[in-house]
């Protein structure tokens, strides 16, 4: 709770007017069962009409007083959680905008929104109802026992001689409710992480037949969800019942001393009706406190889960931009780089150079380390030995956001909004005409475009799900382009589309207008044969660089790797 109000920052006010008003609420409480004790008594002993009335006023003003501060209890807690989760969300999103690659590896879509939603509304539940009705009742209690005593403290102490009892009854019922918790929430987020995978995994899902596997996954997550969940309203019905049952014990001690008491006319009878209404104030918490006790285990919990994600790394801040006209513009020099958590390194001892300019294809089979090779251009990862440097500065040094900002990636996944096709290109650059777009998409070879229902402005759907792999990464491609970034990145870019549409692609974004340095990570070698220079990965090292044709005479792995290509594209008689 000490970290949701440092979160809060100026929005405490609100929390501490809030418990004001909670405060004045209950010394109203307090007063008003006083007041109408007293009412009693004059009416039962028949004073005068003015003095009755003067009591019967001051009441009425103590319960409207006392109603007005509940409503400005409610209103401004209400205001504190509202503004406290638009607050969080603001922040984690901000977090995660700016979390290290790694740190993001670590984390599934499908748990951040789970948290984002079910854990952030427990948060809501703590802020704005259970810790003020925890305050509020505490010091009802707390105040109504004062009372009390001070009026009689035979009485008062007769009546909350349980409280001790009841007390560590419901601490040792409460306890298991915590750990309970966040179990529950844990298998539910799993539960969501399964479902989003089962969505956007549902073609191949369907083409495999696993549909099954799935489901029973999905399963399996509900069923540890439903036993913790099952286990923990347990709990809280031990706990509700066993409150509920001491709760009826201060009562009957206040009817039967009271009524001895009075009996032996130590007690007048507007006492015995205020000790009565205030009793109620001590025996409600003990049979809600259980109970709220228990939610406030289990949303602190969840609120813990909201809080960590403000703990995830996040990528450096600062640096110093380079200076794009340096030769080589790129230069890995002697780089050595392992994943975090693998055992064997992923690129060894790894060297080459990038003119200005130039146009290098980055091939060889899967796994040799040609993606890392993008992954530490952009900054994501950063070497355990050797240097990446561009303009004549290490990508360590380098301020990310500068860094980025002359670069434009296209990767084999290409990711689209659910907007217009039209807003995706201009994604790429915000304040991008018509005509740049156009002129993207026609670089792009996005031809297509102009047979959809509403042209560019056609909506591509979740994820671009509505388009084919080939279509979804040529408008990738184009909001690439737009950005005119002196470095294009291309990590498998073209992977979907036919060898005769990626050599038309390659041939626009090459020789067009475009005059940019490309690294262009390939599959397959008839598209980048024309490049300026071919790097060939083999085991995470480079094994040969040089042209197409001093490649093919080498009669290295490049050779042998063209060779079976041709062989399977060339059709047989």
């Amino acid at each position: 709770m000490k970290r949701l109000l440092r979160q809060s920052g100026s929005l405490v006010w609100l929390f501490i007017a809030a418990a004001v008003a909670g405060v004045t609420a209950s010394v109203a409480t307090v007063a008003a069962a006083h007041l109408f004790g007293q009412a009693w008594s004059c009416i039962t002993g028949k004073q005068p009409q003015d003095v009755t009335t003067r009591v019967i006023r001051d009441w009425a003003i103590v319960v409207i007083a006392g109603m007005t501060a509940t409503f400005l209890r409610k209103l401004l807690a209400s205001q504190f959680s509202e503004r406290l989760q638009a607050r969080l969300r603001e922040r984690v999103a901000a977090r995660l905008a700016h979390a290290s690659a790694e740190a993001m590896h670590t984390w599934h879509s499908g748990e951040i929104s789970s948290r984002m939603s079910g854990d952030l509304f427990h948060v809501e539940q703590l802020v704005r109802d259970d810790i003020p009705q925890f305050i509020v009742q505490s010091l009802t209690a707390v105040l109504a026992a004062t009372y009390m005593f001070m009026h009689n403290w035979l009485l008062t102490l007769t009546s909350i001689a349980v409280t001790p009892l009841l007390l560590f009854v419901s601490s040792l019922l409460a306890k298991p409710l915590g750990p309970l918790a966040t179990a529950t929430q844990a298998d539910l987020a799993q539960a969501s992480v399964t479902v989003q995978e089962g969505i956007a995994g549902a073609e191949v899902a369907r083409a495999a037949g696993i549909n099954g596997v799935l489901q029973h996954r999905y399963e399996s997550s509900l069923d540890h969800w439903l036993d913790h969940s099952l286990a923990a309203a347990r709990q809280v019905a031990k706990l509700y019942s066993v409150g509920t049952a001491l709760s009826l014990v201060p009562f009957v001690v206040v009817f039967a001393v009271g009524g001895w008491m009075i009996l032996r006319q130590d007690l007048e009878f507007g006492m015995l009706i205020a000790f009565i209404q205030l009793v109620n104030y001590l025996s409600f918490p003990f049979q809600e406190m259980p109970r709220l006790i228990g939610k406030i285990h289990a949303e602190t919990a969840a609120a813990a889960r909201v809080l960590e994600l403000l703990d995830v790394p996040q990528e450096r801040t600062g640096g110093i931009t380079g200076n794009l006209d340096t030769e080589p513009l790129i230069e890995f020099r002697h780089v050595t780089f392992t994943y975090p958590g693998m055992p064997q390194p992923q690129l060894r001892d790894v060297s080459f150079r990038v003119a200005r300019g130039h146009k290098v294809a980055l091939v060889g089979a899967s796994g040799s380390g040609k993606s890392t090779v993008v992954r530490l251009l952009t900054g994501e990862y950063q070497p355990q030995a050797g240097e990446v440097r561009v303009g004549g500065v290490t990508t360590s040094e380098w301020s990310l956001q500068a860094l980025r900002t002359i670069m434009a990636v296209v990767d084999q996944d290409a990711f689209l909004f659910d907007d217009a096709i039209t807003m995706n290109v201009a994604s790429g650059r915000l304040d991008a005409s018509g005509e740049e777009i156009s002129a993207a998409l026609e670089a792009a070879q996005c031809a297509f475009v102009s047979g959809l229902p509403q042209g560019n402005a056609t909506g591509v759907g979740e994820a671009g799900g509505s388009l084919s792999g080939g279509q979804r990464q040529r408008i990738a491609l184009a909001r690439a382009l737009i950005r005119d970034a002196p470095i294009l990145l291309l990590d498998e870019a073209t992977s979907a589309l036919d060898n005769q549409m990626e050599q038309k692609v390659y041939a626009a974004i090459t020789r067009g207008p475009y005059d940019r340095t490309i690294i262009a990570v390939a599959h397959r070698l008839s598209t980048v044969k024309d490049l300026d220079c071919i790097v060939v990965f083999g085991d995470g090292q480079v094994v040969e660089q040089g042209t197409h044709e001093n490649l093919l005479k080498a009669g290295g792995l490049y050779a042998r790797l063209w060779s079976m290509q041709h062989m399977q594209e060339v059709p047989h008689a």
